[in-house]
């Protein structure tokens, strides 16, 4: 099977691709499900649910340690996503009680108020913008609770995120472009600065709030804390994983919903789809088209041989619209199994699987409960402008309107 297959130009900077990802996976689905390409940089990619899940599972052949991007990442520099075990498994017990079920279900009141909150804000306007009015300021109201910086910063935060996503897909990672230059420096001045006045006030005993952050700077494991750069790294991770990808996926569930008004109105007629309805969002679109992994050893794969040290981008949005795993992939169904719906792929498998799922899933079904109880009336105004990193799925700008 030829891995440079001339009928499908594939790259995540692909125009054909950015236009039109789902026909772009099924045909390397079909007829190349291990594609080579040299832009912007060689790489492979994986597209069949299976290859896609059992190699998510193999973390010894597909290692996380050289980051999730196509740009080769120094080893032991990252955190979670750019980690082996056991490194890894010391860094997720650090911060795993902060993400337990019970810890981010106490945060569902405030989540509500806040959405809430943004709704009564559009006062008497009958039209806006979803992400920017909506979907954004809730994810990144939450990472500045958890992160303990001001509200008030989550223009700032959002002006990093994506440049900082969209690093992922080329192989200059964070010197990519000056935007993505100026995002990284910016972020690092703004967060060693916070992280430094918080070691500070731990040093000085001084009544701390007792967020992720001082966790992050207090956990011990076996007489060992997190270092001031591990502390820094998580930060960054938590900011870009934590709040843009939850902005896409409220976006993308209320869009789907409006895009297909059969399926809001099942969702209307039982409130009890709301689990269902975010569950087939994060299925049919992926907010996260997939991530890199590195292979420590030669692979060989529908007859295409992956050379030791290769670049390997798992696309998880192409396994969760594979029909071997799926009936009907490519519609959107809130209706789906509710069991089956939780076997996809979208906060990755494995010892990798997002810690942040949880709240991910509260945020999304209060965000999406929230409008249709206070906007039922919620329509699409206008052509949504969809975001340009290659590596995410979903929109930069959904104009909406509504009745009063």
């Amino acid at each position: 099977m030829n891995s440079e297959n001339p009928q499908i130009n594939f790259s995540l900077i692909d125009e054909e691709f950015q236009k039109n990802p789902p026909e772009v996976m099924t045909q390397l689905r079909k007829h190349c499900p291990v594609h080579h390409t040299k832009i912007p940089a060689p790489h492979f990619t994986l597209t069949r649910a299976e290859d896609v899940i059992r190699s998510l599972r193999d973390e010894r052949t597909w290692s996380s340690l050289y980051g999730p991007g196509l740009a080769f990442g120094k080893a032991g520099d990252g955190v979670l996503v750019s980690s082996d075990p056991p490194e890894h498994t010391r860094e997720r017990l650090a911060i795993a009680s902060i993400f337990k079920p019970s810890v981010i279900n106490r945060m569902e009141k405030d989540i509500r108020k806040l959405t809430n909150k943004l709704v009564d804000e559009f006062g008497n306007r009958t039209q806006g913008d979803l992400i920017q009015d909506y979907a954004m300021p809730i994810p990144l109201t939450v990472m500045c609770w958890l992160l303990g910086t001001p509200v008030a910063d989550i223009e700032k935060f959002r002006n990093w995120v994506l440049p900082m996503a969209e690093a992922v897909s080329y192989s200059g990672g964070r010197e990519a472009s000056k935007e993505t230059r100026q995002a990284y420096s910016e972020f690092f001045a703004y967060f060693e600065n916070h992280i430094t006045n918080r070691i500070d006030q731990i040093a000085e005993k001084e009544d701390v709030p007792n967020d992720l952050l001082t966790r992050l700077l207090t956990v011990e494991r076996d007489g060992l804390r997190l270092t001031s750069k591990e502390v820094l790294g998580f930060c960054q991770f938590l900011l870009v994983a934590g709040s843009e990808t939850t902005t896409l996926l409220i976006g993308n569930v209320i869009y789907r919903l409006l895009e297909f008004p059969e399926q809001m109105q099942n969702l209307l007629d039982d409130n009890n789809l709301l689990s269902n309805a975010i569950e087939e969002s994060l299925r049919y679109d992926a907010p996260v088209h997939g991530l890199f992994r590195t292979n420590t050893c030669p692979v060989t794969l529908h007859n295409v041989n992956i050379p030791t040290g290769s670049k390997v981008y798992m696309m998880f949005g192409a396994a969760n619209r594979d029909p071997d795993l799926w009936e009907e992939a490519d519609e959107f169904k809130i209706s789906r199994n509710a069991i089956d719906l939780k076997k996809h792929a979208a906060f990755g498998v494995g010892t990798h699987y997002c810690l942040g799922a949880p709240l991910a899933r509260l945020e999304a079904t209060i965000a999406l409960e929230t409008i249709i109880t206070r906007l039922p009336s919620l329509r699409l105004n206008g052509i949504p402008k969809g975001v340009e990193a290659g590596v995410l799925k979903g929109f930069e700008e959904i104009p909406v309107c509504w009745d009063l």
